[in-house]
């Protein structure tokens, strides 16, 4: 069953595939040598890639009683846009495009 609504990679706006079987696995696990380094890596098997994605982040720990946790992820570039049923990606030239194979180009007569 097709998603409800687009769902992304990350920031890129790369399109998960429309069928919904994306599968993302998630190992987080300290460091064997240094325990004070937290490992995360993430996995995404989809039908949209030719092969499994992985993605690695290391953090290290704070040992202080009360540690302050940041992550900064900017997803302020989002290019994606939904008109209808359908999704949209504005190209650098400002115009959109279709983002998949076969699709038809936006009906734009009911906006100025």
């Amino acid at each position: 069953m097709p998603s409800r609504f687009p769902r992304t990679f990350d920031q890129t706006g790369i399109p998960f595939h429309e069928d919904g079987q994306a599968v993302i696995k998630e190992r987080i696990f300290l460091d064997p040598a240094n325990p004070k380094i937290l490992h995360d890596e993430i996995t995404t098997i989809d039908n949209a890639l030719t092969r499994p994605w992985t993605v690695k982040r290391s953090y290290r720990r704070d040992t202080r009683p009360q540690p302050i946790w940041s992550e900064y992820i900017c997803t302020e570039d989002n290019h994606h846009v939904r008109i209808g049923d359908e999704n949209y990606m504005v190209g650098s030239d400002g115009l959109l495009m279709p983002v998949r194979k076969g699709q038809r180009p936006p009906d734009l007569r009911y906006f100025k």
